[in-house]
């Protein structure tokens, strides 16, 4: 008798279980574009470059606002689990495909926004260790690795996609402190160490290769080299932020353009801190004192500049784009990401 009234119960559970997910809200991935943002530049009559598509300050920005009350909805995209807004972002990775992993010192965290899932995560250990100051991060498509600098613990740490600890970046010398992060164009790790003035190079194992500096310094030494990032063809474009430049270098680290100098007007810099190359070669550059994001050629020229007015960007921090050409932009003060869209040349 007991026996049958266990089997029963056992049916029962998975009779309610199933009912419980057949009843469920459908989840729609959030729509990378929100139709409620009506924001380009430049502004008419002149044909629109760039277009804002959409703000994030955290993961409520990723429930249906339509479903918000619903709490099985809330339990299912995981806002009822861990709740934490944007506290002072400063970097940023992306897929391509949904997901975004930004990094937030201020909240010693790693925040993984999942735009198809429309959840939240919060990466808050590296082994047995608490995040201190997560900086830089990038994604290796290649690998789908997450690589994460802490500037305070100067260590480099890898991550699989979904946040499981693989282990750190062991450099020799030690790192003085480790900021922007990149992948080149031969799948290696590049890691710009600030305090040193240096690129520090590895393979995607983790093998040290050379360290490369500046070529066009006195000292061969980059002045707070911050963040970096490689074009489809290679180039590499390394934010020297006390010399208020873009030095731009080819695989081998040989010199090819200096993009901004220092200045208070527009084509000059002044606090740069992200930088990003679309599919064309256009070279995005933000900088934090300007509030706003500038878009130069490869001979320095400067072709539009966005971000500010009407919804616009306070201290904007790392950038990075997709193979869409849209711009993801850490906005640390108004404590978000803005996302953005290049429109084309011929548009």
């Amino acid at each position: 008798m007991l026996s049958k009234l266990t089997h029963l119960f056992k049916l029962c559970l998975l009779l309610g279980l199933f009912l419980l997910v057949s009843c469920a809200p459908t989840i729609e991935p959030l729509s990378i574009s929100d139709p409620e943002i009506k924001v380009v530049w430049p502004k008419a009559p002149e044909s629109p470059r760039i277009k804002l598509l959409r703000r994030l300050g955290g993961i409520d920005d990723l429930v249906d606002k339509t479903k918000r009350k619903n709490r099985l909805f809330r339990w299912l995209t995981g806002e009822m689990a861990e709740q934490m807004p944007l506290v002072a972002p400063y970097g940023i990775a992306t897929n391509g495909l949904g997901t975004l992993w930004i990094s937030d010192p201020g909240a010693h965290v790693v925040h993984v926004f999942d735009l198809v899932r429309r959840t939240g995560k919060l990466w808050t250990l590296a082994g047995d260790r608490f995040l201190s100051s997560p900086t830089g991060i990038c994604y290796d498509p290649a690998s789908q690795k997450v690589y994460v600098a802490d500037s305070l613990l100067k260590k480099v740490f890898v991550f699989s996609g979904t946040g499981q600890y693989q282990g750190e970046i062991i450099a020799n010398p030690p790192f003085g402190r480790p900021g922007g992060l990149a992948i080149d164009k031969q799948g290696n790790l590049l890691v710009a160490d600030v305090i040193n003035g240096v690129i520090r190079r590895f393979y995607s194992a983790g093998d040290q290769l050379s360290d490369f500096g500046s070529p066009t310094s006195a000292n061969g030494l980059f002045n707070r080299p911050i963040g970096l990032t490689v074009d489809s063809t290679g180039l590499i474009y390394v934010i020297d932020s006390l010399n208020f430049k873009i030095e731009v270098l080819s695989q081998s680290g040989e010199a090819v353009a200096s993009i901004g100098k220092l200045g208070d007007q527009p084509g000059s810099l002044s606090r740069p801190r992200g930088v990003a190359v679309d599919s064309f070669g256009h070279i995005y550059v933000a900088d934090a004192a300007f509030d706003n994001i500038q878009i130069f050629n490869l001979k320095g020229q400067l072709l539009l500049v966005f971000g500010d007015g009407k919804l616009g960007l306070s201290m904007p921090a790392s950038l990075v784009m997709d193979k869409q050409d849209r711009i993801y932009a850490v906005d640390s003060f108004n404590h978000q990401i803005q996302i953005y869209q290049f429109l084309g040349v011929d548009n």
